[in-house]
């Protein structure tokens, strides 16, 4: 199928063929392929694997709290802690990724945050650095 490619030879049915995805930012536009085209996507980027063309494989920055050390990746599996957020793009490592505490009077209680959402409630303040919660 597009988007895949074997490399075993003398395959008599689709199960013996093995077929892979191709990997994130390589496609495939044809059935039978015996490789992808294209170039794996580098560290900071990721692309769906299994693409069936250059503009599908396409690789995009990892998007800010998150980040990649892997060639090729499909997601960005690395993340900023809870309590923690970053703006960069294209983030390789947890350090390159500059994850920062929230600020007092906000917290967050997710990974891979962006930015702190959580806030204080009306009329109440905290000076609690990198808080995950309200309490």
């Amino acid at each position: 199928n597009a988007g895949t490619y074997s490399t075993t030879l003398g395959a008599i049915s689709l199960s013996a063929a093995a077929c892979l995805h191709c990997l994130s930012g390589k496609f495939s536009a044809t059935s039978g392929a015996s490789a992808c085209s294209g170039v794996s996507c580098k560290v900071g980027t990721y692309s769906t694997p299994g693409a069936t063309s250059l503009s599908t494989a396409a690789c995009l920055d990892c998007p800010a709290g998150k980040f990649s050390a892997t060639t090729g990746a499909p997601t960005c599996s690395g993340v900023c802690n809870a309590g923690t957020y970053s703006t960069t793009l294209g983030a390789i490592s947890l350090s390159t990724a500059a994850c920062v505490d929230c600020p007092g009077g906000k917290f967050s209680a997710t990974t891979g945050a962006s930015t702190c959402s959580g806030a204080c409630n009306a009329g109440t303040y905290s000076t609690t650095l990198g808080a995950i919660s309200l309490s």
